[in-house]
């Protein structure tokens, strides 16, 4: 039945609403609760969405797309951990972005095998993360220090995603399934953006966090529901 992701999306919109009015800039164990059954719940839309769409050619594109999916799961409970536990902030810090960057590898390699490579979305990618990191640093004076390399590497694997993810709707003539994950990169970078924010330039106000973790799960939750629409 095709309402059971939707069913499950419902129950992580409520979940995320929760953990809104919970969370605060310094974390407790209740707002980390709920973002991880939050969190969990995509997980639970993107299975459902196999069951639904149980084609067999989907599977290694729903394998791919689940594993994202648990390490943005992993990356979500490390870096609330950051939150809570300031003195070894930075290590958890390195745990997420690294949980988050292999995520992001999965996404990738699941257009990649599915939609095909093209060199215009890797050269945009390099392009895109070049200016992010430029006007970051440069403009916005965000001082990056030990986690440098991580954020290099990050920024590109987000760029790419994203570009790839653009690149599969309009070669695949925008079908409900693409469009879901292009929306979702978007939304990712987005959410990446302000999520920086919060960490170099103190924007630590409830209604940023909120906004930040709003368009970050409806990232997550498309990317999760683009395998109930994956036609092949």
């Amino acid at each position: 039945m095709n309402l059971y992701p939707y069913l499950v999306l419902l129950l992580g919109a409520i979940s995320l609403i929760m953990f809104l009015i919970a969370r605060d800039r310094n974390g407790s164990p209740a707002a980390l609760l709920l973002k991880t059954i939050t969190s969990f719940l995509f997980i639970g839309v993107a299975f459902t969405s196999f069951m639904v769409n149980s084609i067999q050619e989907v599977t290694t594109f729903f394998a791919l797309i689940m594993m994202g999916l648990v390490c943005g799961l992993i990356g979500d409970i490390v870096l609330d951990l950051k939150i809570m536990y300031k003195e070894s902030s930075s290590l958890y810090q390195h745990g997420g972005m690294v949980a988050f960057f292999v995520g992001h590898v999965f996404y990738l390699a699941a257009l990649l095998i599915y939609f095909g490579f093209s060199w215009m979305a890797l050269v945009a990618a390099l392009i895109l993360a070049i200016i992010i990191v430029c006007v970051s640093k440069f403009i916005l004076k965000f001082n990056f220090a030990e986690h440098s390399i991580d954020t290099y590497a990050y920024s590109f694997a987000l760029s790419y995603m994203m570009t790839q993810a653009c690149y599969a709707a309009i070669t695949q003539g925008y079908t409900t399934s693409t469009v879901l994950l292009a929306a979702g990169a978007i939304l990712f970078l987005l959410s990446d953006l302000l999520l920086v924010m919060t960490y170099y330039d103190n924007k630590d106000s409830k209604p940023f966090i909120a906004v930040n973790h709003v368009l970050y799960y409806a990232a997550q939750y498309a990317i999760a529901l683009s395998i109930l629409y994956l036609v092949v």
